[in-house]
């Protein structure tokens, strides 16, 4: 990456942390970008698995050993609303938001993070993804970008003060 991320995270006035992108898509673009297997597996990896079940297998590519993790779909209303959650009943609970138009979608991830320790970790593992995203759909190479030590440690800083620590 030829410039620093920057933290995009800021608190909501639930508390939670929201983290939001502009992309140069439609919003039903902008969907298929968080919902298509082919879409996600370029940004963050593909999920198998039937969606009407009510949970899906997701395949972080970006991660080391390429883990998967079951995520339960908690609620769908596209293609503005997708709730999910990840790693089980205590796992985290995910919300993506898509607003805009035929020119241009504004994507939102809301979390709620426990503290500025894990904030100091998650943070910048989001904003990672997102700016993967945007790579993705902009038709650049995600993998240009390097998590460790652009985005962590570079961002962790920011989010462990977001969130008070």
């Amino acid at each position: 990456m030829s410039t620093t991320p920057t933290a995009s995270g800021h608190l909501d006035d639930s508390g939670a942390v929201v983290f939001s992108r502009r992309l140069p898509v439609s919003r039903e673009q902008a969907w298929a970008a968080v919902t298509d297997p082919a879409r996600t597996a370029r940004w963050i990896g593909p999920w198998s698995g039937d969606p009407a079940s009510g949970t899906v297998q997701l395949t972080m590519t970006a991660e080391e050993g390429d883990p998967v993790d079951g995520v339960e779909v908690v609620t769908c209303d596209a293609p503005t609303l997708l709730v999910v959650r990840t790693g089980g009943p205590d796992g985290w609970l995910l919300t993506v938001r898509i607003e805009g138009d035929d020119d241009e979608a504004v994507l939102s991830l809301e979390q709620d993070i426990a503290d500025a320790e894990s904030a100091s970790d998650i943070g910048p593992g989001w904003d990672f993804y997102l700016d993967r995203l945007v790579e993705a759909e902009a038709g650049r190479d995600p993998d240009a970008l390097r998590f460790e030590p652009d985005y962590h440690p570079g961002l962790s800083g920011y989010y462990r003060d977001l969130l008070g620590g």
